[in-house]
């Protein structure tokens, strides 16, 4: 006769007492099984240090939108000092009225969106700085990925178009965009 027993039982098994039937160890299992044993996160000083000069850089370039850049790049699964160093550049670092700023192109907002990529690409309202944010993260998110991880394309192809990057394209504007953002993402001082 095959006799069966719950995972439960055979893991009972596995840490019971000499003499203990299954039955036995299984119910004992089940009983310590329920009950939450707290465990403490330990974090490293150095930990703690990475966390504080990140939180300080996207500070120092996003100004009165570091919280909001932080969180939509959280929300876009990419890095947050990037993000602010598009708000930067796009904003001059002047973010005095740059919520509802509206460049000469007719871009929106405290991350330069193009109405038709905000409103039908991204569903975005892009006067309301939390939805452009978080649009723009999430449409740079989504030209890192068109170009296989190239942030340098990906920044050309936010400011020039991501059409005319990907048929090879490299207007001189676009090059210097991608430039001034990737050396603020390198050597921000606190």
């Amino acid at each position: 006769m095959i006799r069966t027993l719950s995972l439960a039982a055979v893991i009972a098994s596995m840490f019971s007492f000499p003499g203990a039937s299954p039955a036995e160890s299984a119910e004992n299992f089940a009983k310590h099984a329920q009950q939450t044993i707290p465990i403490k996160t330990i974090t490293s000083k150095k930990n703690q240090n990475s966390a504080l000069l990140l939180k300080r850089r996207v500070k120092k370039l996003a100004g009165p939108y570091a919280a909001l850049v932080r969180h939509a790049a959280k929300k876009a699964h990419i890095s947050p000092v990037l993000v602010a160093a598009v708000v930067y550049v796009e904003n001059g670092g002047n973010f005095q009225g740059s919520a509802t700023r509206v460049s000469s192109a007719g871009a929106i907002g405290v991350m330069q969106l193009e109405p038709v990529t905000a409103w039908d690409v991204l569903r975005v309202n892009p006067w309301q700085a939390p939805s452009n944010i978080e649009g723009g993260a999430r449409f740079l998110s989504m030209l890192i990925q068109r170009f296989d991880g190239n942030r340098r394309l990906a920044l050309m192809a936010y400011n020039a178009g991501p059409t005319l990057i990907a048929n090879g394209g490299r207007p001189a504007m676009a090059v210097r965009y991608a430039n001034e953002v990737l050396q603020l993402t390198r050597e921000v001082s606190l």
